[in-house]
């Protein structure tokens, strides 16, 4: 009978151990933005978002596309190629390309088209096509749910819902030629200034290494948004470079984005791992109007090395509890319940 109840004990002390095991790798391996203490205001579900943003507004729909017949951002583009909003676009001459724009339409470029491309999408019947042409020729094909805002030669125009119409930019003159629908001109660009203003946050941008936070800011003419401008963002480079802008073929210390219909243009930010301070530009493509701001990238390893500490302290005590409580005696009387981990 000793025996047995030794060997019972021993059994119960080997579970005790990998249980103790385990509590300590799930406590210390959780990481410390999930790790909240009961009742405190960051006791909340952790959500994740996806932002349209983040993927792709088309791809090149041209068969066959020779090398160097069409660029994008500089880069030679090819046959179902992913096209991102803010991307530079630039056709040979003679050379006829298409691009798909998922849910607005269909865009073809001719006669040495040089065009950026970006989109707003707020619901299903909302989508917008934003397209600043500097020279060349697009053929715009819009889906039955779709608009445009197209910048040429210093106009703005804005298309109605489902239009089709080819718009041109020949030494700086532009014409818009409706097939179907209505496209009415807007304003010229040259009777206003623009201002330029950060949206979100102020000019000191605060981001923890190895982070991420948006950089957003408004073009406005006469306190009124303008879309289709570009605007470049930029990190200083003559000292440590403290992160990359953009996402997709966007990345870099440089980001060119065109404004939506409300005038914003954003970029997303991601820090180093290491801390450090370097200004950051945002400018109107082709004017001297700019904002600038700083970005300081903080560390985390103190906080890190905190929190560490606090979750082996919290992790041993709850497998000493529920140690204690499979190895002792069963005849013995429970004196107190095992601690809680939440």
């Amino acid at each position: 009978m000793r025996g047995e109840a030794m060997r019972s004990i021993s059994r119960r002390s080997w579970i005790a151990i990998g249980v103790c095991g385990v509590i300590l790798l799930s406590v210390n391996v959780v990481p410390s933005s999930a790790r909240t203490r009961s009742g405190s205001p960051e006791d909340r579900p952790i959500r994740l978002y996806a932002t349209a943003y983040g993927g792709p507004i088309g791809w090149m729909s041209s068969d066959n596309l020779k090398h160097g017949s069409v660029m994008i951002n500089g880069q030679s583009a090819s046959s179902g190629q992913p096209v991102w909003s803010g991307d530079l676009l630039q056709a040979g001459a003679g050379v006829r390309a298409s691009v798909s724009l998922d849910s607005i339409g269909a865009i073809r470029l001719s006669g040495g088209a040089i065009v950026r491309l970006a989109s707003r999408h707020i619901a299903q019947n909302d989508r917008t096509l934003i397209a600043s042409l500097t020279e060349g020729e697009i053929s715009v094909d819009l889906d039955p749910t779709a608009t445009a805002y197209i910048r040429a030669g210093g106009s703005q125009y804005a298309s109605s819902v489902g239009a089709a119409f080819l718009a041109s930019v020949r030494a700086g003159s532009a014409s818009i030629t409706v097939r179907t629908g209505e496209v009415r001109l807007e304003e010229q660009a040259s009777q206003h200034q623009y201002t330029i203003r950060p949206v979100g946050h102020g000019s000191n941008i605060r981001v923890q290494a190895e982070g991420l936070t948006r950089v957003q800011v408004q073009v406005l003419e006469d306190e009124k948004p303008v879309p289709g401008v570009a605007v470049l963002f930029a990190l200083d480079t003559s000292g440590t470079v403290i992160g990359l802008l953009g996402l997709g073929t966007l990345t870099g210390t440089t980001a060119n984005v065109v404004t939506d219909s409300d005038g914003m243009a954003a970029v997303q930010f991601v820090a180093r791992d290491s801390s450090g301070t370097g200004p950051i530009s945002a400018t109107v493509e082709g004017t001297r109007v700019a904002w600038t701001g700083q970005i300081s990238v903080t560390s985390r390893s103190d906080r890190r090395g905190s929190k560490w500490g606090y979750a082996v302290i919290a992790g041993a005590a709850a497998a000493a509890g529920i140690g204690w409580a499979l190895t002792r005696n069963e005849k013995d009387p429970i004196e107190a319940a095992p601690p809680v981990v939440k």
